[in-house]
């Protein structure tokens, strides 16, 4: 019994000694940025008055910032950042970056081969004769072989991808990591919006959150997780409006305070309703329109 439960002890102990080694290394987290508010430009093309009265364009640039505060940027894999109007009363027109792909791997060369066997054997007058066979066979005679080496095109990936959702009140950018396309840093998306044309002012919700690879000693038990996260108010105006400006960043100034004052505020983890319950009122776009 004694030479039993050693045996056991010897084949669990090495198991169990590796069990607080699985979590080693250590997980990348992320945190985001984003200017309070953003001047708008506008850009409505003269044809586009005559086409939609009523209306103009209005571009945004917003310059979203993430800085990799733990962990490696190799396990950093995807940023996913969404854009909405709460009010609904923007309508995304068009966006930047669109969907792209590239190629990860390098080129492929598919190599092609057939072989000829020139042999020396008895044709059916019981003469012998140099004959052509697929392969190799018995006899007297020579060999010979030739190849096509073909260049092919990688496969292409995904490492960009956007649309609008919501009847167009909402665009998304899932950004994905590849060798030659990085996270970290500060990227610049761009929006053009509808709105009328007696617009100065209005506000966006962002959304910002990034997955990376939770690595262990054993890659079999890497997980994907989500490593930052973080949601903005960003208001908007139209720029050279010096009126507007102060109540955009008033506005953006006061509901960042909102998250700061509470452990949950409306912005923070309750989605799509919490927006929808926001007062109307206390927008810069009611504010600008008394």
């Amino acid at each position: 019994m004694d030479r039993l439960r050693m045996l056991m002890f010897w084949i669990v102990w090495p198991v169990v000694s590796l069990v607080p080694l699985v979590t080693r290394a250590e997980q990348p987290r992320v945190s985001f940025d984003i200017p309070y508010a953003v001047a708008c430009r506008d850009v409505t093309p003269g044809e586009y008055s005559t086409s939609h009265p009523g209306y103009k364009l209005m571009e945004a640039k917003l310059e979203i910032s993430s800085l990799l505060t733990a962990g490696q940027e190799k396990d950093l894999t995807e940023y996913l950042i969404r854009v909405e109007s709460p009010q609904r009363t923007l309508t995304i027109a068009d966006y930047l970056p669109k969907t792209k792909h590239e190629a990860i791997a390098s080129s492929i060369v598919k190599e092609q081969g057939s072989e000829r066997v020139v042999a020396l054997g008895i044709n059916l007058s019981e003469k012998y004769e140099l004959l052509t066979v697929p392969g190799p066979s018995a006899g007297i005679g020579s060999k010979k072989t030739s190849s096509v080496k073909t260049e092919l095109l990688p496969p292409l990936e995904t490492v960009a991808a956007s649309g609008t959702l919501e009847r167009a009140s909402v665009v998304f950018f899932k950004i994905k990591s590849s060798p030659r396309n990085l996270l970290e840093g500060t990227r610049e998306y761009g929006l053009v919006l509808r709105v009328p044309t007696v617009w100065r002012a209005d506000y966006l919700r962002i959304h910002c959150e990034a997955e990376g690879i939770r690595r262990n000693m054993i890659s079999t038990f890497d997980e994907e997780i989500r490593c930052g996260q973080r949601d903005f108010v960003v208001a908007l105006y139209q720029d050279g409006d010096e009126e507007a400006r102060r109540i955009a960043e008033n506005f953006a100034r006061r509901e960042a305070a909102k998250l700061v004052q509470g452990p949950k505020s409306k912005v923070q983890g309750q989605g799509n309703a919490s927006a929808s319950r926001w007062p109307y009122e206390n927008s810069p776009w009611a504010a600008v329109q008394r």
